[in-house]
């Protein structure tokens, strides 16, 4: 089956069914058919060809979807532009895709006015939600195209999508999948998530990311998708109670915010029925709220990367397991899982060996999730794929059965006095005061030890912390090298779009180790 066929499907065999559920907008499978062959058709005449790309600028909202299934029947490759990028980030984005056409939202027309001078490639840009001057109306430009679908040839090998990673340890690479790699995707995420014809998924994560696949599973497959704009506590319980989702996926801090909000029990949400949950890991005592809130719900963790897509799976009955209390299951809540379908993960020394169970190393990807590689960067697609092995710079141990437990980032590994430090493993630890509710762990200079362990903390709402109580609390439960020097404390940790922990940001913030507040 072709990338472009998946688009059918539901045309085809539910055309009155609702597809996409945008806000107060719904479109059922034979509108949403009709905008995407529409789109398509915009994008042939505008020009666009096989290699070229189609790249888009919005919050989430139903005209990514659109973008993803016109690029397919178009033959164009497509790529999504964080939007929470500063001006400049956002150009270097635009220039590195070459993009001839961008789908800009009504929140960014006046960036990229100001931007469009700089990028000469840039021939069309369409609105989407409002009309402007110099650009295209995104619904007046669709509505005088054909609902046929375009007349072009395309194959597994053709560039399909550019995912850019969120630069938690560098500026965002543009990872390259084929088509083929897209279905592989698609493919493995009906697997995982037992996808049916008749379930109805609420999109959470931004549609730029690598986690769009998710929604396009479902679409594939027939099934009815949501999507919130942005994530809102009200908007999300609120989706779920009017819309009847049972699907849905989310990040460890989204899940934390929900589970602590008080507003949360006053919704219906019993249709739940599978939560998602990826990106960072998720406290213990988060996941016990979570199943305590939501007691019919399954959970699925989801270990993976921009360059692969999801690849380690921790399954739902797994979850269930650790709940009866045996010490093995519990344990094994602590890892991310066991690797998906459609792919192979090992784990591997310095030497390239895989190594012994409790042993470090770094996590590898092969099979067909994996990226050909970064979009203009040669020099660091060779250093990332070597010998069709993806070296993801992850960290990790695997138990006898297969189990992965991710230690942490390499590049976030401190070395203080000669001794390695996992920012994760410190922070699992500090998960576990009472008085915390959120903290993050990162090396900073010190003139003594090379570096020194520095946890910021977000203390639960009207608790009081001291310094030497966090660190008093660590004394026990770690070696003496690996417990905090310092501690500071905030109101909140900056995320990226996916939800993780912006530990550059933080790094930046708080470089001497002297530095408290």
């Amino acid at each position: 089956m072709l990338l472009k066929e998946i688009f059918n499907r539901g045309p085809k065999l539910f055309p009155t069914k609702s597809a996409i559920i945008d806000g107060d907008r719904r479109f059922t499978y034979r509108e949403a058919g009709d905008r995407w062959n529409r789109l398509a058709n915009v994008l042939v005449d505008c020009g666009l060809k096989k290699g070229d790309c189609l790249g888009f600028l919005l919050m989430n909202c139903a005209e990514i979807i659109d973008a993803y299934a016109a690029g397919a029947k178009a033959g164009v490759a497509v790529g999504g532009v964080n939007y929470r990028l500063a001006p400049e980030g956002i150009k270097k984005v635009i220039e590195d895709m070459g993009c001839r056409v961008l789908l800009v939202g009504a929140e960014f027309v006046d960036t990229i006015n100001s931007l469009r001078p700089h990028l000469p490639f840039l021939e069309t840009c369409i609105s989407v939600g409002t009309k402007v001057t110099g650009m295209h109306e995104y619904e007046s430009i669709i509505a005088k195209a054909s609902t046929m679908e375009p007349d072009v040839s395309t194959s597994g090998e053709d560039l399909a999508h550019i995912i850019y990673t969120t630069g938690t340890t560098g500026a965002p690479k543009g990872a390259m999948a084929t088509r083929q790699i897209a279905m592989n995707r698609i493919s493995s995420e009906l697997i995982e998530l037992y996808v049916d014809v008749d379930d109805r998924f609420l999109n959470v994560f931004p549609l730029f990311h690598v986690g769009f696949y998710t929604s396009l599973a479902f679409l594939s497959r027939g099934a009815t998708v949501a999507i919130l704009r942005e994530w809102d506590p009200q908007k999300f319980c609120s989706s779920v109670q009017d819309y009847k989702i049972n699907k849905t996926n989310l990040a460890p801090v989204v899940v934390n915010f929900l589970v602590n909000w008080a507003d949360a029990a006053k919704y219906d949400l019993n249709s739940l029925q599978l939560i998602k949950y990826g990106a960072a890991p998720m406290p213990m005592e988060t996941l016990k709220k979570a199943m305590k809130l939501l007691p019919d719900c399954k959970f699925t963790q989801c270990y993976g990367c921009s360059e692969s897509f999801g690849v380690v799976y921790l399954r739902p009955e797994e979850h269930a397991a650790a709940l009866n209390g045996s010490s093995e299951s519990v344990r094994r809540m602590g890892s991310c899982g066991r690797e998906a379908a459609f792919c192979i993960v090992r784990v591997v020394n310095e030497k390239g060996q895989d190594v012994k169970p409790g042993e470090v190393g770094e996590i590898l990807i092969g099979g067909g999730l994996v990226m050909t590689g970064y979009l203009n960067k040669p020099e660091e697609t060779a250093e990332a794929i070597r010998s069709g092995w993806l070296h993801t710079k992850d960290m990790a141990m695997v138990d006898d059965e297969g189990y992965i437990y991710l230690v942490d980032r390499k590049a976030f590994m401190i070395i203080t006095g000669g001794e390695n430090v996992y920012p994760a493993q410190v922070e699992n630890v500090l998960h576990d005061h009472p008085k915390i509710a959120e903290v993050a762990v990162i090396g900073v200079q010190d003139d003594t030890w090379g570096e020194a362990v520095k946890a910021v903390v977000v203390p639960k709402k009207g608790e009081i912390l001291t310094e030497e109580e966090v660190i008093e609390f660590c004394r026990p439960r770690m070696a003496n090298y690996a417990k905090p020097k310092t501690v500071v404390f905030t109101d909140a940790l900056l995320h990226t779009a996916t939800g993780k922990i912006d530990k550059l940001a933080l790094k930046k913030k708080y470089e001497s180790s002297k530095l408290k507040c």
